[in-house]
């Protein structure tokens, strides 16, 4: 039994993990890391002092649950693992617009709403887990709650966070969306990701707004997938943020498309995040000659709905002649 134990031990015990790591595959993540929680003591002192700066604009409920943020234990008692998923949204310019002066949407809204999609894989393998573990308690985030998905998906070995502020992998570059389970199962965690960035400040250099104001740091009042996607319709855009918008009327991707990092990118095989029409660069008489039923129809299941088509009209103004 010693030598049973010495030999096989380390499968057996990884062999839950193993098992989860598959079946994450199967669903359709790709990438998965598992990651202690352990509270985020230096990076929560950062992000008082962002909030005390109002780096965070508008954006008041940022505000709330901050010991929550940096802290999973506060948000599911007797917490022991984070697992931490990633899944590839990437999918490659149209050419059809290379040459017209379209407003441009963000990469991450070209497909459906990644909330309900990456959530109900994220439901699949919380079940897996309760398979394995039935006296487990598990909870899935989708971009929801308190919690810091960025640091744990660093911490889980999914990736780093960049000086842009996102998760960068060395096979899909930043174009994933994350999700998370915390569990009271205690996995062996993976190794934290090293920072790969370098010497490389293409983001900081490149951002048309100068909303990067330090390695990791975005001021929201100066970005512009704030202004176009989080401010109310009725809300003016600064003439400063309008003349350096590079026509981009829902989000920006500025600092990714120059990120080296995304010369990765490969095609998303999600189904869910491929594109399915040319609605996603828009011309600004179509934009202004859009009706309400015409707005649903095409962005029904798309993030873009989320602005409203006033929020849409009002954008046009970032639209470039």
């Amino acid at each position: 039994m010693i030598i049973f134990n010495i030999i096989f031990g380390p499968f057996v015990k990884n062999l839950p993990k193993s098992l989860i790591t598959s079946f994450s595959r199967d669903i359709g993540f790709d990438k998965i890391g598992f990651a202690s929680v352990e509270p985020f003591v230096k990076e929560k002192e950062v992000f008082r002092k962002w909030i005390a700066e109002g780096r965070h604009a508008t954006m008041k409920y940022l505000e709330r649950n901050i010991d929550e943020r940096f802290d999973p234990l506060l948000i599911l008692e007797g917490c022991k693992t984070a697992v931490v998923t990633a899944i590839n949204y990437y999918n490659p310019d149209n050419e059809l617009f290379r040459e017209l002066k379209t407003g441009k949407i963000s990469r991450y809204a070209w497909g459906k709403d990644y909330h309900k999609i990456i959530k109900l894989k994220l439901i699949q393998l919380a079940d897996k887990i309760k398979e394995l573990f039935p006296e487990s308690t598990n909870l899935s985030f989708v971009d929801s709650g308190s919690l810091p998905e960025k640091l744990l998906a660093q911490r889980a070995g999914v990736g780093w966070q960049g000086k842009n502020s996102l998760i960068l992998t060395r096979e899909f570059g930043s174009w994933i969306f994350l999700g998370v389970i915390l569990t009271t199962v205690e996995f062996e965690p993976d190794e934290p990701h090293k920072d790969l960035c370098g010497d490389c400040t293409k983001c900081l250099d490149r951002c048309p707004t100068s909303a990067i104001i330090k390695p990791g740091l975005v001021d929201a009042s100066l970005c512009i997938s704030y202004w176009t996607i989080e401010t109310k319709p009725n809300v003016e855009i600064p003439l400063d943020i309008v003349n350096n918008s590079q026509s981009r009327i829902y989000g920006c991707d500025i600092c990714q498309e120059v990120c080296p990092w995304n010369r990765f990118a490969k095609p998303t095989k999600d189904d869910g995040f491929q594109v399915k029409d040319n609605h996603t660069e828009l011309s600004k008489e179509f934009i202004e000659n859009l009706t309400n039923e015409e707005f649903k129809t095409i962005f029904k299941d798309r993030p873009v709905r989320r602005i409203k088509l006033k929020g849409l009209k009002r954008n046009v103004c970032m639209i470039r002649e």
